[in-house]
């Protein structure tokens, strides 16, 4: 009796082979693909290598200026004439004057021991606390004001670094945060709506004093230098360098941490501009969620952005915070307020989930509606200290909230794409399946226009089938036969 049953389960078990094989064997290279990323798990360099090569979508969160490395502002300050501050370590304009403790930047060139200081300065790397720079937080947000001097006129030079970083590690499309103002016209806008009690009253008064003629100034030189973009990449020669391959976007980006009436009039011109030039697509507002002002005003933000950017797409940073960095009362409404006030389609980090009245209500509702979390593991790692069991990551996996992995700031954390998507697979134990999923959400919930997005997602299924197509290729018969059976067998499959 005991023989039977043993036979009579290994005739079963080969008939659902049977039957199971051929089933699975209709997404073959897919299979094989995501048993080669299991087999690469264990190994970091055969992952990392894997995941260099996978077709990753789209980068939906990253801010110009913080994804571009200390060593190229180095180059840029060097050609510009900048000079260095040693006493703050930051870039200033010239003249240069060793008495009063400044220097050409170009030394840096000549002396290992500044360079290395100015990249440390300028960036995360080897940061250790300090009484003076106690905290990551301080040290990340504290390095824009250093290179800040070098990055100002380089929009063009840092475009041309990110695309051809982004093609170089198979990413199609990125959307980027960048500034748009008027700086001449600041004050004469203040005036204008000083006294002006209401929105409505206040964008009129804005309008009065020249806002359309700030837009256009904006956008002329917005399309002057996408046309130098295009130039330098030769996108129109038969020489085109392969970054012409990655489309991109641009977010218009608010800095939070001002007066009220800048943030208004930064967000008017932001909401005006996206409404006439289609190379702009969103706007967010930016600088740190703990700082004083952005706390105090965070509600009034989001009324400023209801009434002014009710008909543009929006996407706020929102829950980029942790228990003990902001008072218990400051973590509960946030990532709310943004969805339900500010109508934001996504939300970046939304780290402090956790502490949100009615965590599982507010899931629920960012799954119904959908809003997208822009997961960035190193960004939350470094500032927040937020790693590991702490991360809401698996939370929001786990209720079907759509997410997508994306940088923050490269430069300043010295990571790329791929880095993300490896700390995804290597912390939170994502296989293969799911990071294709969630690099197909980076074009699914961009802001680009109907068709745009069916033409972006018909190249990330080609770019896919021809990666998985390679990676079946690399693999001997057996290594793929084996791959089959064990998908066959696997009820996740089923």
């Amino acid at each position: 009796m005991q023989r039977r049953i043993i036979v009579a389960v290994i005739l079963l078990a080969a008939i659902l082979v049977g039957i199971r094989v051929p089933m699975v064997a209709r997404d073959f290279d897919t299979v094989v693909t995501a048993a080669s990323f299991e087999a690469a798990r264990a190994d970091h360099t055969s992952l990392r290598a894997f995941l260099q090569r996978m077709p990753k979508g789209g980068d939906l969160h990253t801010h110009l200026w913080g994804a571009v490395y200390a060593e190229r502002f180095i180059a840029w300050a060097t050609a510009q004439g900048l000079c260095v501050e040693r006493a703050t370590t930051s870039l200033t304009q010239p003249p240069c004057d060793k008495s009063r403790g400044t220097l050409p930047a170009s030394e840096a060139r000549r002396d290992q021991q500044l360079y290395d200081r100015l990249v440390d300065a300028f960036s995360m790397r080897a940061f250790l606390p300090t009484t003076a720079v106690p905290t990551g937080h301080d040290q990340f947000f504290a390095t824009f004001d250093k290179f800040g001097a070098a990055a100002g006129p380089e929009f063009v030079a840092m475009m041309l670094n990110q695309l051809r970083q982004y093609q170089a590690e198979s990413v199609q499309y990125v959307e980027v945060m960048t500034s748009f103002d008027c700086a001449g016209d600041r004050d004469k806008f203040r005036t204008a709506i000083s006294d002006k009690a209401d929105d409505a009253a206040r964008l009129a008064a804005l309008q009065a004093s020249g806002l359309e003629q700030c837009v256009a100034t904006n956008r002329r030189e917005l399309i002057a230098a996408l046309a130098d973009i295009k130039k330098q990449l030769s996108c129109e020669q038969t020489n085109a360098e392969p970054a012409c391959n990655v489309t991109f976007r641009l977010i218009a980006q608010i800095l939070r941490d001002m007066p009220l009436d800048d943030v208004y009039i930064q967000t008017a011109l932001a909401a005006a501009l996206i409404r006439v030039e289609p190379q702009v697509v969103a706007l967010n507002f930016v600088q740190p969620e703990d700082d004083l002002i952005a706390r105090r005003d965070y509600s009034r933000h989001m009324q400023i952005i209801r009434f002014l950017a009710k008909d543009v797409p929006v996407a706020l940073h929102a829950g980029e915070l942790w228990i003990g960095l902001v008072p218990p009362p400051d973590l509960a409404f946030h990532i709310r307020e943004a969805i339900e006030i500010g109508g934001a389609r996504r939300i970046g980090h939304g780290v402090a989930l956790a502490f949100e009245r009615d965590t599982a209500g507010l899931l629920a509702e960012m799954r119904a509606r959908p809003v997208v979390v822009e997961i960035n593991l190193t960004s939350n790692d470094v500032i927040l200290g937020v790693r590991g069991k702490d991360h809401p990551l698996p939370a929001y996996l786990a209720a079907g909230v759509p997410v997508v992995i994306s940088t923050d700031d490269a430069g300043v954390s010295r990571i790329n794409l791929t880095n993300e998507y490896f700390r995804a697979a290597r912390d939170y134990g994502l296989d293969y399946r799911t990071l294709k999923a969630i690099a197909r959400n980076a074009l699914t919930y961009s802001f680009l226009d109907e068709a745009q997005k069916r033409r972006e997602l018909g190249r990330l299924d080609r770019a896919s089938a021809e990666f998985e197509r390679s990676v079946a290729g690399g693999r001997s018969r057996w290594q793929n036969a084996v791959a089959l059976i064990t998908a066959a067998l696997n009820p996740a499959e089923w």
